[in-house]
């Protein structure tokens, strides 16, 4: 279930994922970037993760913050699925927390690292809400407090992150150089700052998740063919290519998966 963001919070917070299920499995998951940070409350079992290439195997604190994903990674259930998933802008990081985003990059870190005990306080009204409006309603209260500003106070970045958005990440960083004035090394700076990532990678995913929501509108029998240079892919090798290596499979893959939780997270 998806649901939107106040009108207070909504330059902070894209929108919130709730994902339930009271069956106890242990089913294994996929997930990998979509271009935002975001903060997870577990109210049931945890997941156990672990990351590409890696043989480190965690379970995943009962509330954390996590930055950007620069690798896919997988996910086990450990029981039921109860969880909220608070989608955050792709610069809310630096905005929340008052922190370089980079420090958080393929991180899961635990929210009261940050705010102490009063974290625990909040995973309990959590546990008790009686509906998704009443968890909502929590973590609102809990954000409006810990909010101080909204979009970054920096022009030039936000205009190169309007213009990637604007043009669905089918742009270069020479293009966006001759509009925005700053160096190539400044623009760089900012992203890692403010994202977490170069504005490069940044508009690849963003160039990524645009495919996808062609991909979800255009019928199954559909070739892929058909879409490939709608969404800035020189061909369907290269397409190919980028998707394995950001998400482990292959579109066709992608795309018969018939349990998707959201555009970037899957049961396998």
């Amino acid at each position: 279930m998806q649901l939107p963001p106040s009108a207070a919070l909504s330059s902070i917070v894209k929108h919130y994922l709730i994902l339930e299920s009271d069956r106890n499995i242990h089913s294994n998951y996929r997930l990998f970037s979509d271009g935002n940070p975001g903060i997870v409350f577990h109210y049931k079992n945890q997941f156990k993760q672990l990351y590409h290439n890696d043989t480190r195997e965690q379970t995943q604190p009962r509330s954390f913050v996590y930055g950007q994903i620069t690798h896919y990674y997988d996910l086990q259930a450990t029981g039921s699925l109860g969880m909220v998933v608070v989608v955050l802008h792709p610069y809310s990081i630096n905005s929340l927390f008052r922190v370089s985003a980079d420090e958080f990059n393929n991180g899961t870190i635990d929210l009261v690292d940050f705010y102490g005990s009063e974290v625990h306080n909040v995973e309990e009204q959590i546990h008790s809400a009686k509906s998704s409006n009443e968890i909502i309603a929590v973590i609102e209260k809990f954000l409006l407090k810990k909010t101080t500003a909204a979009y970054p106070n920096d022009a030039a970045f936000n205009q190169a992150i309007s213009l990637i958005y604007q043009h669905k990440g089918i742009v270069t960083v020479e293009g966006l150089l001759k509009i925005i004035p700053v160096t190539e090394r400044q623009l760089q700076r900012k992203f890692k700052h403010y994202i977490g990532i170069n504005p490069k990678r940044f508009a690849d995913v963003v160039k990524l998740q645009h495919f996808l929501k062609l991909l979800k509108n255009h019928p199954p029998d559909d070739k892929l063919a058909a879409i490939v240079y709608d969404s800035g892919y020189y061909d369907q090798a290269h397409l190919n290519n980028w998707f394995k290596k950001s998400s482990g499979v292959t579109p066709l893959q992608y795309r018969s998966n018939s349990n998707l939780l959201a555009i970037n997270f899957m049961q396998m």
